[in-house]
């Protein structure tokens, strides 16, 4: 690590330590129960991952990251549990997070009203728009003396000196995907923030991992909006469940509706299966879908297809189909500094040059 990287690095976890409430360091705890099955489809609780949980395979409650925008070995990205107010072990308390506060309704701002489209084209389903949802939002930047401040201000944020200093604005969203994507036994890692994208509201997911010093569980550390989104690079996105806020939530006793499309192209349904019944980790493969019987382009077919729910990671956790990538091609690391504080014991980062 060069001088100025140790001295930036030091000085962001004094301050961690200093507000005392941001991320404290948990012991593993034993893997989820019968317990940790929601009562209904908008869950009281997530079921996040313990200390310890790695990044570079493929599995069932994993994540397999190979993010291209920060130049670690996925063996050198493992989480941190995190315990703040509103995480009781392994379960985040949805009624005890410090919410973003605040609303802002985007028809109302000038130049940054929400637009998005899709269509299908020679095989290719388009995504295009400006980013913006067509929900209300929290607050961005976070307003000093709120509940959440604390928790942003403490974490490092490029371009500011602070996550709690980064707004929403509109930006090039500009996504394509195949429209009939092909199954493949062999996992893909996901190699972009980027996940996938919300047709319901105009907005995306995020991978469900951020830096504040240590990797966390962005739901567990830091608050999000009470539409379960918030900023990073000014772009809003979506993390965990992200149920409250969509509009077409379906019949209860029916499986979930299409809320939109992961980077490969299969679909993300909401946490219902087969009549009605919430879908569990154990319902779904290490990529978190499964096959079934789904309405897809106005059709009902057997396909593979993702589903969103309140376990670890909460949606896909890898790809089932060959990933697609943002036109624009923006990469940026959700807090991971510029200057690399690469671990001297790893030999290659995830592109496989070598570090020393």
């Amino acid at each position: 690590m060069r001088p100025h990287a140790k001295s930036s690095f030091h000085r962001l976890m004094v301050l961690m330590s200093a507000i005392g409430s941001t991320l404290l360091l948990a012991a593993p705890i034993a893997m989820a129960d019968k317990r940790d099955e929601p009562r209904s489809t908008e869950p009281e609780f997530f079921v996040t991952p313990s200390t310890g949980t790695r990044t570079d395979a493929p599995g069932r409650n994993l994540q397999f990251l190979c993010l291209s925008a920060i130049p670690l070995a996925p063996a050198d990205i493992n989480f941190t549990a995190s315990t703040t107010p509103w995480v009781q072990g392994k379960r985040v308390i949805v009624s005890k997070m410090a919410y973003v506060e605040g609303e802002v309704d985007w028809n109302n701002v000038p130049n940054a009203h929400p637009e998005f489209r899709t269509w299908v084209q020679d095989g290719q389903r388009h995504f295009k728009g400006n980013g913006i949802p067509n929900h209300p939002t929290g607050v961005f930047p976070v307003q000093a003396g709120t509940a959440a401040y604390s928790y942003y201000a403490a974490a490092p944020a490029e371009g500011y000196s602070s996550a709690a200093e980064i707004p929403i604005k509109p930006w090039d969203l500009d996504i394509t995907v195949p429209a009939n994507p092909v199954y493949s036994e062999t996992p893909h890692c996901i190699s972009e923030l980027m996940t996938g994208v919300v047709t319901q509201t105009g907005a995306a997911w995020h991978a469900q991992i951020a830096y504040a010093g240590v990797w966390v569980d962005p739901i567990a550390a830091l608050p999000v909006d009470k539409c379960w989104g918030h900023p990073y690079n000014e772009e809003y996105h979506y993390h965990g469940y992200s149920w409250k806020c969509f509009p077409r939530q379906g019949d209860v006793k029916k499986h979930s509706p299409l809320f939109g499309y992961a980077m490969d192209g299969f679909g993300v349904y909401g946490p219902r299966g087969v009549d009605g019944k919430v879908v569990r980790n154990e319902d779904l493969d290490e990529c978190h879908g499964h096959f079934g019987r789904i309405e897809w382009d106005g059709e009902w077919r057997s396909m593979y297809h993702y589903h969103l729910n309140n376990k670890f990671p909460y949606g896909p956790g890898c790809y089932r189909g060959k990933p697609s990538t943002r036109a624009d091609n923006v990469k940026h690391s959700h807090g991971f500094p510029s200057w690399p504080p690469v671990d001297s014991a790893a030999s290659t980062d995830i592109s496989g040059n070598k570090l020393n």
